[in-house]
């Protein structure tokens, strides 16, 4: 299966530099021309608990490459999925799939439009990923990864993916319920990434200090709430201890929003956060913390972005 991950942030190359020491034809997807020309200069760098790695994995700026792919992985920001997503449907071969690992609600949806319910698979996974520089990644913790088709059953597609997965050393399982995946991931990202920014802080010193500790818990009990306001069915039965156990696991990790407001970028907050906002709104389920936490971390970006 030739695969193409798509955004070569911190999850893109921990996911490439892994499907690669499996063997897997892995391929990076990149918009920027002169980051791909890095890439392919110096291979992906992989640091890990041992040491380090360097792959040689292709990288391209030109979408016409995907049409020689049977799935593409999609790392990037949830800010860019819609044009992904319009990059996918021009240029994947109609039998290709794409999946989608990235933080946030919305992405499924978005992907499903351009290439049909059929040819999505959703999927989250709490690995921990620092970037460090083009095409180097920090392996920061491990976690779950968990993959199910758009809609119905899991099929011979799906289970050929989480193949690859566990070949590449990742604990991964297949579940239908995509929904029930991705409001999961959700509730992990609210507790731990908005946080981690604003505090400036990894991923494990939340569980240190009493105050964060109960905003993570404020901020989850209100994702909770709205997500069983949808139907959703959790994978956990106490999420915040779930939460909790996720930031223990990758507790030296440099949360990707964190990471983005070091390096003064747009952050994700509106897709997670914010996500929850939108649909307690909908669903009339206060969300007041969550409501909060966004804003706070939309007044933090706002001294190096203009929105």
């Amino acid at each position: 299966m030739n695969i193409a991950v798509v955004g070569p942030g911190s999850m893109g190359l921990l996911l490439a530099a892994r499907l690669k020491q499996a063997g897997a034809p892995v391929h990076l997807l990149d918009y920027r021309p002169e980051r791909a020309a890095h890439i392919n200069g110096q291979g992906v760098i992989l640091e890990h608990g041992e040491g380090s790695d360097t792959h040689a994995i292709p990288a391209w700026a030109e979408p016409a490459e995907l049409a020689g792919m049977d799935l593409a992985v999609v790392c990037t920001k949830a800010y860019h999925t819609q044009e992904v997503a319009r990059v996918l449907g021009r240029h994947l071969a109609p039998e290709a799939r794409a999946l989608t690992l990235q933080n946030g609600a919305g992405n499924v949806e978005a992907l499903v439009e351009a290439l049909g319910e059929e040819r999505v698979l959703g999927g989250i996974t709490s690995e921990g990923a620092t970037l460090l520089g083009h095409g180097k990644v920090r392996h920061a913790g491990h976690g779950q990864t968990h993959i199910g088709p758009a809609s119905g059953p899991v099929d011979e597609f799906t289970i050929q993916v989480l193949d690859l997965l566990l070949a590449a050393g990742f604990e991964a399982s297949a579940t239908e319920g995509v929904q029930d995946l991705i409001w999961t991931k959700l509730v992990i990202n609210v507790g731990i990434n908005p946080l981690t920014a604003l505090l400036e802080v990894k991923n494990g010193r939340l569980l240190e200090l009493p105050a964060a500790r109960r905003l993570m818990a404020d901020a989850v009990k209100e994702a909770v709430a709205v997500g069983q306001a949808r139907g959703i069915r959790f994978l956990h039965s106490d999420m915040l201890a779930a939460v909790e156990d996720v930031a223990r696991r990758t507790g030296a990790n440099v949360s990707s929003m964190l990471q983005d407001i070091r390096a003064q970028r747009r952050t994700e907050v509106d897709y997670i956060n914010g996500a929850v906002v939108r649909a307690g709104d909908e669903q009339g389920v206060p969300t007041p913390v969550n409501a909060t936490i966004t804003n706070l971390v939309k007044a933090k970006q706002a001294d190096y972005l203009s929105e």
